[in-house]
C-alpha cells in the first residue's frame, strides 16, 4: 500500500510492521524478481516503486478466478437447495 503512493526507502516501508529491515529487503527482492516493483540505486539508498501494469494483470487474472468460484459456489448452493427440497418432501412421505 505505501508505494501506491510513491517510491520508498526500505525503512519507510518496514516502519509500521514488526519485521526488520533486512526481512523487508527480501521480502522486496521477491517483488522485484516477480516484476511487481522497481528498485534503484541511490547513493546508500534502493527506494521502490511500485509497478502499476503487472499488478493490474495480476488483479484481472485473480478476476476471472473470483468470478468463476462465484458461479461455482451459486451453482452448488442451488443443488444444495435443491437436495434440501427432496430431502424435506422425503421426510413428509414417510
Amino acid at each position: 500500500m505505501r508505494l501506491a503512493h510513491g517510491e520508498a526507502p526500505v525503512n519507510e516501508i518496514a516502519a509500521p510492521f514488526k519485521m526488520s529491515q533486512p526481512a523487508v529487503s527480501r521480502h522486496l527482492k521477491v517483488l522485484e524478481q516477480a516484476g511487481l516493483i522497481e528498485r534503484d540505486v541511490d547513493q546508500q539508498r534502493r527506494p521502490a516503486r511500485l509497478k502499476a501494469e503487472p499488478m493490474a494483470q495480476a488483479v484481472s487474472w485473480l478476476e476471472e478466478f473470483r468470478q468463476f468460484w462465484s458461479s461455482s459456489f451459486d451453482q452448488l448452493d442451488d443443488l444444495l437447495g435443491e437436495l434440501k427440497k427432496a430431502e424435506k418432501k422425503r421426510g413428509r412421505r414417510k
